[in-house]
């Protein structure tokens, strides 16, 4: 099996190189050398940031005729923004993850900010905009955004429309985005840029021929995946064992281990396990069926960007199914801006006309999209069920669809234990919509699906599971593998045993925190001295009490080392607990676990990581009378000192 890598940002490996030659690091020189009317620079962790820069460059382009330099933050020295003379202007477009924290590729921006405060650096000259990507169950939501946006505007710099936000609390970022777009574009036209109708160019070369080798093997490795000081490469790992983790229920849980085999891959206990799913077979189908492209599945597909900005999604030479199966994501849902522009390609005046009324405001198509199940292949389907898509280009198909990318898991062995092996912890997601008929439809998630399929388990619902590729057909786990890559984390134990830990978690946020009990337990059964360790762990009832089993035996072998507070929101005839509640009323045992040197780690969703920042920061205002802006330093003080750590999601 073939595995490539495209490309490595400067910021990702020391002394690697990305192979681009960047003439210089200095923005204004680049300004002046390329003819540039604007410069968008992008801060992006997981790819969306720099897709939005690069789409917004190509539309300033196509609309208005501006040459816009767009902008990896880290290929340019931050200083160098100061010295942007007023015929220019820069767009900023940075993204918040974790604790309010910037992209790797911020870091340099991220710190001359700090300075600019600091050394009262002026910057009158510099004409900005900025937008910021973040999601609002996070705590320090688009924090990076505010923080930059805010520096810039108390050194002087002009915003000339106001900073917008977008949120994907809700799956909204695309829609925020257009609604920003669209406030750029009149800005545009207000500073005199001629604003002129556009059709459809491509911006990559596609070829499509009969392929003279029936047994030719193509890669079903991502491209867009680039390998770093924090990222393995990707690898087929081998299933090895796999079980269900509820009791009985309408849901799956899947437990997985994974061989690590002879690859040099190797992870740390807290690290992360990136799962690289494929798309099943029925929505491959549906795809190639739609486009009129089923006989044309196996041909030979040659895709060539036509400059160095647009970045390849799938690997060339390839196959429409190896395109569609493995590389592209044909089950996401459609941005509204896509289904307008789908428009110009319909088949028939009914298809145009049923596109257009769906897509005319965000109101009306966020009622079609919560009634009906829709991606690429589906929404072409439902405008126009009898006619194939045959004039719609397939380089518009290829550069509508997003690249795949992984879903990423808390891995929840320990290095110690089983440094050879990995267990995944994979909650099976499955959503049910009622159409407008009033029947049900169900969303099968695509990596948790994926990956219940491999292991060969039965499903807990109604809803079958979804096919997908096998290399090997097999009625039991011998031989299957998944691809996956590791992702370092900071998520981590303190290197002293003898510290206590406070474990915060809901649902599969466990995950970790059964590596974190293994290794501890390790140490205690080898006479090494271990902290008290305080485990908090809520779930729906019972049936949903995962690793129960493995907790009760670590329990008896370790006696008052570990205390157990559960929390059920679903227990017939109890009131709803959940884990925020638990701690709310241990606060003062967790306070004083902290105050004499406690690590204190929360795992699980942000809405529920942020509210038990909520109770213990009520705790220790009411404890220490403390007003907010002191709590706010006594918490950011134990974060900063990694006394208090976060692996949260969504």
């Amino acid at each position: 099996m073939s595995l490539q890598i495209y490309f490595e940002r400067p910021q990702v490996a020391e002394g690697s190189s990305d192979g681009k030659t960047t003439t210089t690091r200095d923005v204004c020189q680049r300004l002046d050398e390329g003819g540039y009317h604007c410069v968008i620079f992008w801060g992006s962790q997981s790819g969306t940031s720099e897709r939005l820069a690069e789409n917004l460059g190509r539309e300033c382009g196509a609309r208005f005729g501006i040459n816009a330099l767009v902008a990896d933050l880290s290929d340019y020295d931050a200083e160098s923004i100061a010295n942007i003379q007023k015929k220019y202007f820069a767009i900023f477009i940075v993204s918040t993850y974790g604790e309010g924290d910037p992209s790797d590729n911020t870091a340099g921006l991220w710190d001359w900010i700090k300075r600019v405060g600091e050394n009262k650096i002026r910057l009158e000259s510099l004409r900005y905009l900025a937008f910021g990507l973040g999601n609002s169950n996070y705590k320090y939501y688009n924090r990076v955004l505010d923080v930059v946006a805010d520096a810039l505007d108390a050194a002087g710099a002009t915003a000339l429309i106001p900073r917008q936000r977008a949120d994907d609390a809700n799956g909204g970022t695309e829609e925020d985005y257009q609604a920003w777009k669209d406030n750029v574009f009149a800005l545009l036209t207000r500073m005199g840029f001629q604003e002129k109708a556009i059709t459809y160019e491509p911006n990559i070369e596609v070829d499509l021929v009969a392929s003279s080798h029936d047994s030719e093997e193509y890669s079903v490795t991502s491209v867009h995946h680039q390998r770093s000081v924090t990222n393995s490469a990707i690898v087929p790992l081998t299933i090895k064992h796999a079980r269900e983790l509820f009791k009985s229920s309408d849901r799956n849980c899947v437990h997985l281990e994974v061989d690590l085999g002879n690859t040099d891959i190797v992870y740390k206990t807290g690290d992360h396990v990136g799962v690289w799913p494929i798309n099943p077979e029925e929505e491959v189908n549906r795809l190639l069926d739609v486009l009129g492209l089923q006989d044309r599945r196996q041909d030979r597909l040659t895709v060539i960007p036509k400059t160095h900005a647009n970045k390849p999604k799938v690997p060339s030479p390839s196959t429409l199914e190896t395109a569609f199966r493995n590389h592209l994501e044909i089950c996401a849902p459609v941005a509204r801006k896509a289904v307008l522009e789908i428009a110009q390609f319909a088949p028939s005046p009914g298809a145009k006309s049923r596109l257009l009324d769906i897509a005319q405001d965000r109101e009306r198509y966020e009622r079609f999209t919560a009634s009906t199940h829709i991606t690429f292949a589906r929404l072409l389907k439902f405008v126009s069920p009898e006619d194939a898509w045959r004039s719609i280009p397939l380089a518009f198909v290829l550069e509508n669809l997003l690249p795949l990318q992984p879903r990423y898991y808390s891995i929840s062995s320990s290095s110690v234990i089983s440094p050879r092996r990995i267990a995944i912890t994979a909650l099976v997601v499955n959503k049910t919509i009622t159409t407008e008929d009033q029947s049900t439809a169900t969303i099968h998630g695509l990596t948790s699906n994926y990956l219940l399929s491999a292991s060969n388990l039965q499903s807990a619902t109604n809803a079958p599971v979804p096919v997908y590729h096998r290399t090997i057909e097999s009625v039991d786990l011998q031989g299957q593998t998944i691809l996956a890559h590791v992702r370092k984390s900071k998520f981590k134990l303190p290197i002293t045993s003898s510290t206590q830990l406070i474990l915060i978690s809901a649902g599969t946020g466990f995950a970790p925190f059964r590596a974190f009990l293994q290794e501890r337990a390790k140490l205690h059964a080898i006479g090494k001295p271990i902290g008290k360790m305080l485990l908090f762990f809520g779930c729906r009832n019972q049936n949903d009490y995962i690793y129960q089993d493995e907790l009760v035996k670590m329990q008896e072998q370790l006696g008052d080392k570990l205390e157990i507070v559960t929390a059920f929101s679903r227990m017939q005839g109890q009131p709803r607990t959940y884990v925020q509640d638990r701690v709310a009323e241990r606060a003062g045992k967790v306070l004083e676990m902290l105050e004499s040197g406690a690590n204190m780690y929360i795992c699980g969703k942000a809405s529920m990581a942020r509210e038990v920042d909520m109770k213990l920061e009520e705790a220790v205002m009411e404890k220490k009378g403390l007003a907010e802006v002191d709590v706010k330093a006594w918490a950011d003080g134990l974060k900063k000192r990694g006394k208090w750590k976060a692996d949260v999601w969504g």
